[in-house]
């Protein structure tokens, strides 16, 4: 029983971990993104002033535009990975942590557990 529960906790934390580590390189780049923009701003005004034909839009505001398309797509992808992928496997996982009886009612039943695995 406590070898089935350590594997049921051991699969609940690299769970978590691959959760975080996909929202992380989400924000990741779209803050890299940003601040590469910011920087283009303070060291090259002119090139992002720069007129893309004869009209007034400039390649600044083609550059924060598309700063705004990718944040609107890094948040899309991320609402269809968890709701197709994460939201089921946690499903799963918590399931199995209530077979082993490590909760119940959404309540972990014995706080030892998360000691014991340290």
């Amino acid at each position: 029983m406590k070898n089935n529960i350590k594997h049921t906790m051991d699969k609940f934390d690299k769970f978590n971990q691959s959760k975080n580590k996909f929202s992380l390189t989400l924000s990741l780049i779209v803050m890299i993104i940003y601040y590469i923009f910011i920087f283009c701003v303070g060291m090259f005004p002119e090139v992002l002033g720069y007129k893309i034909g004869p009209s007034s839009i400039t390649l600044g505001i083609i550059s924060g535009i598309s700063i705004i398309i990718i944040s609107i797509a890094t948040t899309g992808i991320y609402a269809y990975v968890t709701n197709k992928h994460f939201d089921r496997k946690q499903n799963e996982i918590l399931e199995e942590m209530q077979q082993c009886g490590i909760i119940s009612d959404g309540k972990l039943t014995n706080p030892d557990y998360t000691k014991e695995r340290k």
